[in-house]
């Protein structure tokens, strides 16, 4: 039996962090923590001095990163992307894809299916559809060419693949109620994202089978004055209804500290989760020029000032973040604990996917899905089901 021992490390609980504490795996699952000193035979000690130990981050929206997106559809952009992401604290994602074609979709979940298993740098829990079921008016940097309402038969054989596990689409398309219903009886999370809905077409949405917002205020309707009346949009509903729990792009540039503050406020720790929203870019320098989507036939992106951007500098293409910026930003901007910024990565997620029972908090018996950071949250060290997959020597 494999056995590690975390001594002085920083622990970080669901409501509370312990100081000066441990924490032992065996057999890839949390067989113990506490704060008293102890002795383990055959374990592996490492000493962290005071660094933090928190659960792995669940990454629920990631297109890529190191040079790799999913849409390249080969193994080794898999395994490239899963591997960047672990090295920031990440150990369990979605494989995320947007507006495509539909054979490069296809091919994306193919190869999903193909490469899960043989990933071992972090769990592939599912596919994350973002798209192509979205809003003109609201598509951001969707390529309008692959945009269309809803197609329940097309659904059908993305489903037929048995991996995909979210379908981000706009409710207020032709259809989407009816697919809504039809993806949450299917088990599939479903998440209003590019949408140009109005408040009431979004409230409607959360009894349809919606139960999340993609990238809350990106590529979304806001309040508008039309007929001299301010009309509340899907910003305000996904920030004032309770089904609806609140994905953002915490990478301290799609949205602003006073904007985090406003989501923590309306929403509460246990209804945000953080997400970085990658794109091949994370990881890349500055002034590097990327494909938003497969190379063939993704659009291009700038990195510049920490955030891709369309070529003309009008609009944001993604980000370039990955786990540990996404808690760094979050402790400066909205000044919580440290366990409820981590419940945000780990446990919200953990419990929108139903996972919850084995990943996404210390607890014994749960998966050794663990990410070490250093006191100012850089990472340090990943361990997925208890081996360690990333170490800074």
């Amino acid at each position: 039996m494999k056995k590690i021992l975390f001594k002085n490390a920083h622990l970080v609980l669901s409501d509370t962090a312990l100081e000066n504490a441990y924490l032992l795996v065996a057999d890839g699952k949390i067989a113990d923590f506490g704060v008293k000193d102890i002795h383990v035979e055959d374990a592996r000690v490492i000493d962290l001095g005071g660094d933090w130990l928190t659960p792995g981050i669940i990454e629920t929206h990631a297109h890529g990163g190191g040079g790799f997106d999913f849409m390249d559809g080969t193994a080794e952009a898999f395994e490239g992307i899963a591997k960047h992401h672990n090295e920031h604290g990440v150990t369990t994602m979605l494989a995320t894809t947007l507006a495509g074609k539909t054979d490069e979709t296809e091919n994306t979940l193919k190869v999903f299916c193909e490469t899960q298993s043989k990933i071992k740098c972090c769990n592939m829990l599912g596919v994350h559809l973002e798209g192509p079921y979205f809003s003109l008016a609201q598509k951001g940097a969707q390529d309008p060419k692959y945009i269309k309402d809803p197609d329940k038969k097309e659904l059908d054989l993305f489903l037929s693949y048995g991996c995909v596990k979210r379908v981000s689409m706009a409710p207020e398309l032709n259809g989407a109620m009816e697919v809504g219903r039809y993806l949450a009886d299917n088990g599939i999370i479903v998440s209003a994202a590019h949408t140009d809905a109005s408040f009431d077409v979004m409230e409607e949405a959360s009894k349809n089978g919606f139960t999340l917002t993609t990238h809350l205020y990106s590529g979304m309707s806001g309040v508008h004055i039309a007929d001299c009346k301010r009309h509340a949009g899907a910003i305000e509903a996904g920030l004032c209804l309770d089904a609806l729990c609140a994905e953002t792009i915490c990478d301290g540039v799609h949205l602003p500290d006073g904007i985090l503050r406003l989501i923590y406020k309306c929403k509460g720790r246990n209804n945000i989760i953080l997400t970085s929203d990658a794109s091949r870019g994370s990881g890349l320098p500055e002034g590097t020029i990327i494909k938003l989507g497969s190379l063939e036939n993704g659009l291009d992106a700038l990195i510049l000032n920490g955030v891709a951007n369309r070529p003309d500098m009008k609009a944001f293409a993604g980000s370039v973040a990955s786990g540990d910026r996404l808690i760094r930003t979050e402790l400066n901007a909205v000044k919580i604990p440290m366990w409820e910024v981590m419940g945000m990565a780990t446990a919200n997620p953990a419990r929108l996917l139903g996972i919850d029972d084995k990943k996404g908090k210390i607890a014994v018996g749960y998966d050794a899905d663990l990410a070490v950071f250093t006191k100012d949250i850089y990472t340090r060290m990943t361990v997925v089901n208890g081996e360690i997959t990333y170490e800074v020597k």
